[in-house]
């Protein structure tokens, strides 16, 4: 996918229109999860609270999944949460497979002692021990010089193609206005993304 980056996500961009959309009463909201009813995720919350914000006037970015529920891997009813990494620097159009190193060197930190408190904080939140993560901001020491978040996105089934994690690299939709975040829903996937979803979910056809 790395290649095909910026040919990707220009893709998005152009199949999502310029902004302000009038995407809300096109069958794309998600509905509350009924465990979600159940819990006090303020990450979460925000995400469904904002959702016709970034339909509207949301940027297509690429994300990269940092750890997600292995139910998402197989066909299902449930919408799940995971952790993703995004930044919104036009360099990783062309480098979205820099984003899938990144958020590989962030689950290394999974539950480990860190020193330094940006480290320990996430390494708390991927073990489960803190709050999710909003746009939370990565250290230097594991992303360099260029902005990167972490950030707690629901994966809606239906926006998916196949309804699976079939793949770790997928669009997002971001907003200045708020830390929340979504995927961009599938049908305004490019051909060229939808292929390479299916050749990985295992349906090359």
């Amino acid at each position: 996918m790395t290649e095909a980056g910026r040919e990707i996500i220009e893709g998005c961009r152009a199949a999502l229109g310029e902004p302000p959309r009038a995407l809300g009463g096109r069958g794309l909201r998600t509905g509350v999860p009924l465990w979600l009813r159940l819990t006090r995720d303020a990450a979460l919350r925000e995400v469904l609270r904002h959702q016709d914000l970034l339909l509207a006037e949301g940027r297509a970015v690429w994300g990269c999944v940092v750890q997600a529920p292995t139910a998402l891997l197989e066909p299902g009813r449930r919408d799940l949460p995971a952790v993703v990494v995004y930044s919104t620097d036009p360099a990783f159009d062309d480098m979205p497979g820099e984003l899938q190193e990144i958020a590989a060197r962030l689950f290394a930190v999974r539950g480990t002692e860190q020193p330094d408190p940006g480290l320990r904080g996430l390494a708390e939140m991927l073990a489960g021990r803190a709050p999710a993560a909003t746009r939370t901001p990565l250290p230097r020491v594991l992303v360099g010089s260029l902005p990167v978040f972490a950030t707690t996105v629901l994966v809606a089934r239906r926006h998916l193609p196949g309804g699976t994690l079939a793949a770790g690299t997928f669009p997002l939709l971001v907003h200045p206005g708020t830390d929340a975040t979504m995927i961009v829903p599938g049908r305004f996937w490019p051909g060229r993304l939808l292929r390479l979803w299916r050749e990985a979910a295992g349906r090359p056809d």
